[in-house]
């Protein structure tokens, strides 16, 4: 994905988008079914526990963590 397709909003703005999620469906789905569904969204691949081996949690210094 490149930086092109990337439209930023601020908290305000995306509270007032419209949620398009299907939360029944979702509900109904098993968890093989998300996974299924994961798997297959290419921007979406898994990752194993050796990957998160050398990982370093971080944060922006102008966001606050709640």
């Amino acid at each position: 994905m490149s930086k092109d397709n990337i439209t930023r909003v601020s908290m305000d703005e995306l509270k007032q988008f419209e949620d398009l999620t299907d939360w029944e469906r979702v509900k109904r789905m098993t968890a093989k079914e998300i996974e299924d569904l994961a798997k297959a969204d290419s921007d979406c691949q898994p990752t194993d526990d050796d990957f998160w081996d050398d990982a370093t949690v971080t944060k922006p210094d102008n966001h606050k963590v709640s």
